[in-house]
């Protein structure tokens, strides 16, 4: 017979398979749950290194944007304040020029109020009777302290009369020689010719020394208008000829005197003048004790008289040249009351 298995056997069997498979699938679901647990791990452990790289990515980014920041703000702050000091500096620069320009318009207005001042403040020296004692009148007053001038400003070459002969010693004394002219030293020569207005020795001096060379040394010392056509004649006799000069010229010559007075031959020629006779126009009505150097010129409607006078406070050069004259006594007076009127000027 047979053999047979006992129930119990069998039903141990059993539960032995069944725990095997509830250890299997145990097994199974604890190495599933692992790997998946795993793979989270690893896929946070990857994620993690590239968020850390892409973090230090942007940081390493971040910074030199901020550094770039920084330094555009810094240079646009450094900007600014070049901006800002070069503004300042225009400004001052600006500022000064203003003030400058102010000071500048400044000084001007005061020199013109001064200017204006002065010419409102410069006394008047009437000339009214002088001119309307002639057809013609050329004046001028030179001040030779305070610079003051008075002038008809209307110069030009006119006949002279026998103020040429101021020019003629001039040229005389210029020369520098002591020779004998005719049996006379120079000397006198000059002194009749011009403290007498002697045409006798204005004659010889010019046929000595020559009208050309006398013209010419005119010329060289800036006498424009001063020459001589012809020797000295009688106050009545007519010529198409004659000799001439100009309130500039005389006015030059006397300045030149006056500032080298102290010096020859400027002293002697104004020694000579000194000793002047005739006093009809310019010392007419000065005091008599009042220095004055003068030759005077008459001829046919001519009346002239040029000098200095030697006022203490302010000396100064006249000339007084006319021609057309209708009445030689009103013009000889209006002369003498010109020159009075200039010498009480203050």
């Amino acid at each position: 017979m047979g053999r047979h298995t006992d129930p119990n056997e069998k039903s141990k069997g059993k539960y032995v398979a069944i725990g095997l498979l509830a250890v299997a699938l145990s097994g199974a679901l604890f190495f599933g749950v692992r790997t998946v647990l795993n793979y989270d791990s690893e896929k946070q452990e990857v994620v993690q290194p590239e968020k850390k790289a892409k973090a230090k990515t942007a940081a390493s980014s971040t910074k030199p944007s901020e550094k770039t920041v920084a330094t555009k703000k810094t240079g646009e702050a450094k900007a600014t304040k070049e901006t800002s000091k070069a503004t300042k500096n225009s400004s001052k620069k600006s500022s000064k020029k203003k003030t400058a320009t102010t000071k500048s318009t400044k000084k001007e207005s005061q020199t013109k109020e001064s200017s204006t001042t002065k010419q409102a403040a410069l006394p008047k020296l009437d000339s009214t009777k002088l001119t309307a004692s002639a057809g013609k009148v050329y004046y001028g007053v030179h001040y030779f302290k305070s610079g003051r001038d008075y002038s008809s400003k209307n110069s030009e070459a006119t006949v002279a009369a026998n103020v040429i002969k101021v020019f003629i010693m001039d040229y005389a004394l210029a020369q520098k020689n002591d020779e004998q002219i005719d049996g006379k030293n120079l000397r006198e020569w000059l002194e009749p010719m011009i403290q007498k207005n002697d045409d006798d020795a204005t004659n010889v001096l010019i046929d000595h020394y020559g009208i050309d060379q006398m013209n010419a040394y005119f010329k060289e010392q800036g006498y424009q208008d001063t020459k001589i056509e012809r020797r000295m004649l009688d106050i009545n006799v007519k010529s198409d000829k004659d000799n001439y000069t100009s309130l500039n010229d005389c006015l030059k010559l006397l300045e030149k005197l006056y500032d080298q007075k102290e010096q020859e031959p400027q002293k002697t020629m104004i020694a000579i003048m000194e000793g002047q006779k005739i006093r009809t126009k310019i010392p007419h009505k000065l005091p008599k004790d009042l220095k004055v150097a003068n030759i005077t010129g008459e001829q046919d409607q001519v009346e002239n008289d040029i000098g200095i006078v030697f006022a203490q406070d302010d000396p100064y050069a006249i000339v007084v040249l006319t021609k057309e004259v209708p009445d030689i006594v009103k013009t000889r007076e209006a002369i003498a009351e010109y020159s009075l009127a200039a010498s009480k000027l203050k």
